[in-house]
């Protein structure tokens, strides 16, 4: 009867690649899991802010910051209100915090930049831009504070920048005076919401 011999060196060397691959398929799907939990709870993270946003109390500092902020000049016309960054009202601070905490859970990773630019640019961006010496300004008692939001917007407008390239828009002319102004109209007028017609139409023509 004839004995094969056993080759225990390639044996071994079989059971090490098998091993290794199965290691590989292990980490690769549990690396998928992770990925995919991530986006899920930055969902629901984004869902809980969007509550926020359209809940009563937000929807009413909103209101409060555009009455804040407009006054009626010449030939029923808006204009956009003096302001003093030592004192600025309290609805300002108020829709800044907002922000400003949306800012800290995308730097956290609990929220993705771009959902966040998707969800909440054109709230955020004329807002942040009318009240920029309040947020920047060295001289200003609130510079330090805003931090997250500072970061935030800069993300955010790369985002937008890069979609206005595409469709040959002109970023600097987004947020003029006078969208500030119809921007705290469409607040005041609103209530405070906006269907998703609505929104599109408004990105549009901001666009």
């Amino acid at each position: 009867m004839l004995h094969v011999g056993v080759d225990w060196n390639e044996v071994q060397a079989i059971a090490t690649t098998i091993l290794v691959l199965t290691s590989a398929g292990a980490i690769g799907y549990a690396g998928l899991q992770l990925r995919q939990e991530r986006e899920y709870r930055s969902v629901a993270n984004l869902e809980k802010q969007l509550a926020v946003f359209q809940g009563e109390a937000f929807v009413a500092a909103r209101k409060r910051l555009a009455a804040d902020r407009l006054v009626e000049g010449e030939l029923a016309t808006w204009d956009l209100a003096t302001w003093d960054k030592e004192t600025p009202p309290a609805s300002a601070l108020q829709v800044l915090d907002f922000y400003d905490h949306v800012g800290l859970l995308v730097k956290k990773g609990h929220l993705e930049v771009y959902d966040v630019w998707h969800t909440f640019y054109e709230w955020a961006q004329p807002v942040y831009v009318d009240l920029r010496p309040l947020i920047e300004d060295e001289d200003s008692p609130f510079s330090e504070h805003y931090l997250d939001l500072r970061r935030l917007m800069r993300s955010m407008d790369e985002l937008q920048i890069a979609r206005m390239h595409v469709k040959k828009a002109n970023y600097w002319a987004l947020w003029t005076p006078d969208r500030i102004i119809d921007h705290y109209k469409y607040e005041l007028e609103s209530g405070g919401q906006m269907s998703r017609r609505a929104r599109r139409r408004h990105k549009e023509d901001a666009a």
